[in-house]
């Protein structure tokens, strides 16, 4: 995990790579503000790649530890604990070189920790691949 500045608060972030069978890669990129005590946080995520896939998606899914909800602000989608995450997706076919979420995550009121998970997935050269960071 990187160590980063985001707007005066210290952010966490992660990146993980796989690659097509022309060796070209696929990375997806996740980073988030420290989120404590039932706050909230920025998020930003992202799959991408250098050259246009047929299609690349972005799956984003948020986990904590303890008690209560997650939520994102201005998505209906709700999750809670490590088996029932609160997870976003997105899906360009239109050319895209990459799929891009960002927004405002809350953790459970009871939560002690909360983290990310994304998920970067395209098909490309006859091949789908996917690569994947946490944080």
């Amino acid at each position: 995990m990187a160590i980063g500045a985001a707007s005066g608060a210290q952010a966490t972030s992660a990146s993980g790579t796989a690659y097509f069978d022309d060796g070209q890669p696929i990375t997806a990129n996740m980073w988030i503000q420290p989120v404590s005590n039932g706050g909230c946080g920025s998020f930003s995520s992202s799959a991408v790649m250098n050259v246009s896939p047929n299609w690349i998606r972005n799956t984003t899914s948020f986990y904590q530890y303890g008690v209560g909800s997650i939520s994102i602000k201005g998505v209906n989608v709700s999750g809670s604990g490590t088996s029932n995450p609160a997870t976003l997706q997105w899906t360009n076919s239109n050319g895209a070189r990459g799929s891009y979420l960002s927004g405002t995550v809350c953790m459970g009121w009871g939560a002690f920790y909360l983290g990310a998970d994304v998920a970067a997935t395209a098909y490309y050269y006859g091949n789908l691949r996917t690569a994947s960071a946490r944080v």
